[in-house]
């Protein structure tokens, strides 16, 4: 059952149990090796569905105990499971990383539960399983963020289909558009005129008569006097020793 079971969770390929997986020596060598080579079982769109309508189970089915009692938070789903006359009881819980499942009964199926209440599998198998992948997840074995890639890969028609209705949408929409904002048109700089300059003449006349008037030059010294022109003439003519 868990095989069966385990082939959803891994898209539809199925993968014999093995009990033993590989052998070594103390020294820790490899003696021998065995694996399992996956085979299609089922088709990958089959499985999303199944997985899918499990996690409804989980979610808020028989099998919601693994969220209200024990805490279990992850992507899973599961199936709950009673036989007739309360002769056996299942629980089965799909994880991305581990699949896990309990069965509670007898060998002499003449042997039953005898309640209605231990005979379903949500009150029988399903503590087992749920406390298994408790503990897994708190050590870390599995991880929590991991998740079931149930995403259908849209068709033709389905394609063409949102694309009608995105058209539909935005041509017939009531909402009214977002109106631009406005643009700030920058404004040409202002000439300012400036007063017309007076010519340079009278300027320079105006200059000079703010300019303050020269005072005359200072001696020290007198000046000699110079020798009148009959001094002169006479000394012209007068012989030299």
């Amino acid at each position: 059952m868990v095989s069966a079971y385990g082939t959803i969770a891994n898209n539809g390929n199925y993968i014999e149990p093995l009990l033993v997986t590989r052998i070594e020596d103390k020294e820790g060598d490899v003696l021998a090796q065995f694996d399992s080579t996956p085979e299609r079982a089922l088709s990958v769109d089959a499985t999303h569905k199944l997985v899918d309508v499990m996690r409804d189970v989980i979610n808020r089915g028989t099998g919601a105990t693994i969220r209200t009692r024990f805490g279990i938070r992850a992507d899973v789903a599961g199936k709950t499971g009673t036989t007739q006359d309360n002769a056996d009881g299942w629980f089965i819980l799909m994880h991305p990383q581990l699949v896990a499942g309990a069965w509670v009964g007898f060998n002499d199926s003449r042997v039953t539960l005898r309640s209605d209440y231990w005979g379903q599998g949500a009150h029988s198998a399903l503590p087992m399983v749920g406390d298994f992948e408790q503990r897994a997840l708190r050590a870390h074995l599995i991880d929590a963020r991991v998740r079931f890639d149930t995403q259908e890969t849209p068709g033709f028609w389905a394609t063409r289909l949102e694309r009608l209705k995105t058209w539909l949408n935005e041509t017939f929409s009531k909402e009214p558009k977002p109106k631009a904002a406005k643009q700030t048109v920058a404004q040409k700089p202002v000439r300012v005129k400036r007063a017309p300059t007076e010519p340079e003449a009278e300027v320079t006349e105006k200059a000079t008569e703010e300019a303050p008037p020269q005072q005359p030059p200072v001696f020290t010294q007198m000046p000699p006097i110079l020798p009148t022109p009959a001094e002169a003439a006479s000394a012209a003519s007068a012989p030299s020793e």
